[in-house]
């Protein structure tokens, strides 16, 4: 009789948990960046890896600022990608800036009226910012660097500075919170064409956005180099200098380089710390990872931080006079030699940019 009981129970469970689960499709948030009136090329790939959680998932793209860019941005993102359900708009001047606290106050927001399953960005400073400090106001516990997405709550990431892989698997509350590698999701390029009806566009309601724990932050200014240089994060070649150009000076050989290649400029940590180039010149665990097509290293000694920033390139051709620098250990192509006469021979036999 108590064995019957306990299989009746069992069954009711059994089928209890296939209807919750049947009942909750995947539905993603996709924080996006925009710039100009565009959406940025990072965030197509965080679209991409939404794709990759649930072929049925449901998509949703968050964009917030201010003025008209913001309403052109939300016209684009209705028709960026097919995989776009729904594109939300946060208009208030509280975003112009992308300042952590409003942002993560958003999410929270966001999250709270849509229920979503997942919210992802990218793991640029935009996504690094915003994410860790929207899953402590929702009680959740992020996974980061994100490079591979092999199901709902199973993801793989780098640990020991991209020396090896990790699968994980979220068990944790929901929504499941994520940055992704943009590297590791290229996105394939859509014409406005490609999809008959775009997304709807739908306004926030911020009437119920708690003001008052977003102030704690102030936007200054922003100081970027005036080029004409591609993007670092998105080019298809980068030029990289490290310590061993010795001056800023010397640095600006890397730039015409770089310019006669249609190239970005990349920089090592210890560059950036000596003064030669800005901050967000730096490729590297504690900078930009990029994996471009072509990745040129002159006087990079290949340091493991660095290495986890660039070594997912698809060709990598490295110029150092230390015949025993680690940075040989992930080239395709290596030179030892001076890069004091390596460069300038090289801008000499390279035809101009057309």
């Amino acid at each position: 009789m108590a064995s019957r009981l306990l299989l009746k129970v069992l069954s009711k469970r059994r089928l209890l948990c296939s209807c919750t689960f049947a009942s909750r499709s995947a539905s993603t948030l996709v924080l996006a960046e925009h710039e100009g009136g565009s959406i940025k090329a990072q965030s197509l790939s965080a679209l991409v890896a939404a794709n990759c959680i649930d072929k049925d998932n449901s998509v949703s793209l968050l964009l917030a600022g201010s003025g008209s860019s913001l309403q052109a941005a939300a016209e684009k993102a209705a028709t960026c990608h097919p995989s776009v359900s729904q594109v939300l708009v946060a208009d208030s001047d509280k975003f112009a800036y992308p300042l952590a606290e409003p942002w993560a106050k958003l999410v929270q927001l966001v999250q709270q009226k849509g229920g979503y399953s997942h919210v992802i960005g990218t793991s640029g400073s935009f996504g690094k910012n915003i994410l860790p400090r929207a899953a402590a106001l929702l009680d959740v516990s992020p996974v980061t660097d994100v490079v591979e997405v092999n199901g709902p709550h199973q993801f793989v990431r780098p640990i020991y500075a991209g020396n090896a892989l990790c699968t994980v698997r979220y068990t944790g509350a929901s929504p499941c919170l994520l940055t992704v590698r943009s590297t590791s999701f290229p996105a394939p390029s859509f014409s406005a064409d490609s999809k008959s009806d775009g997304a709807s566009i739908s306004q926030v309601d911020l009437s119920t956005l708690d003001e008052d724990s977003i102030g704690k932050s102030r936007y200054i200014k922003l100081s970027s180099q005036d080029t004409e240089l591609p993007d670092l994060g998105s080019a298809r070649i980068v030029v990289t200098g490290g310590r061993g150009l010795k001056s800023a000076e010397n640095f600006t050989m890397i730039e015409k380089l770089a310019e006669k290649l249609g190239a970005a400029v990349g920089a090592t940590r210890a560059a950036v710390d000596a003064g030669f180039v800005p901050n967000e010149l730096q490729v590297g665990q504690t900078g930009k990872i990029v994996a471009p097509e072509l990745y040129m290293a002159f006087g990079v000694s290949g340091a493991i931080q660095h290495l986890a920033g660039m070594k997912d390139s698809k060709v990598i051709v490295a110029v150092n006079k230390d015949a025993d620098a680690p940075i040989f250990q992930v080239a395709d192509y290596g030179l030892v030699g001076d890069l004091f006469e390596v460069i300038p021979e090289l801008l000499e036999k390279l035809p101009e940019k057309k």
